[in-house]
């Protein structure tokens, strides 16, 4: 009689939202329910191209699993007695150049002449929003450093942005120093008296 054993994956990264061009850490978890021992069970975890990770693995009661350090896919022959699990860890760098969702699934096939009474629970997806960062910065100049009443000061208000993502829609607003008087303002220096 063929062996049986309930294999089941759960994966997460314990949060809903990302940003680009920062880690993330995954926990993929893969256990054997039972009632036999998968030995040779198949765990796989493509990668989406926005994801660059190193991953390390460890088991309990016997289970084992490539420990590693390794990079790119999860590509693994696991061996889980009934009751034990599997855990692996994958540290990873999200692309800065990443966007809308990024949505990871792992997955594990029970081994070769055994069955899985529930394969239901042998994937898992994580999926998580990616939450553009812009790195904004302004520098306010005024010149002539003093000014006469009835005289003008111009105001210069540089806007950086150091990325890594472009940034629209921006509201630069300048508080006028006591005194003074909105006069115009251009795309460039603006003057007030």
């Amino acid at each position: 009689q063929d062996p049986s054993a309930d294999l089941w994956v759960q994966k997460t990264d314990g949060q809903a939202a990302a940003m680009p061009g920062q880690g993330v850490t995954y926990t993929i978890t893969v256990g054997n329910a039972g009632p036999d021992a998968a030995e040779g069970a198949g765990v796989t975890d493509i990668l989406p191209a926005a994801l660059a990770c190193t991953t390390t693995c460890a088991g309990t009661g016997g289970a084992t699993c490539t420990a590693g350090p390794f990079s790119g896919n999860i590509a693994d022959r696991v061996k889980i007695p009934a009751g034990q699990f599997v855990r692996y860890t994958a540290d990873c760098t999200i692309s800065s150049s990443a966007s809308g969702t990024l949505s990871n699934r792992a997955t594990v096939i029970a081994p070769p002449r055994a069955e899985d009474p529930d394969p239901g629970n042998n994937s898992a997806t994580d999926t998580d929003t990616l939450d553009p960062a812009a790195d904004l910065g302004v520098v306010l100049r005024h010149s002539p450093d003093a000014v006469s009443p009835g005289g003008v000061l111009d105001s210069l208000i540089t806007v950086t942005n150091l990325g890594p993502w472009p940034s629209t829609g921006m509201t630069v607003t300048e508080s006028l120093p006591v005194g003074t008087s909105f006069v115009s303002s251009i795309p460039g220096p603006s003057a007030c008296h």
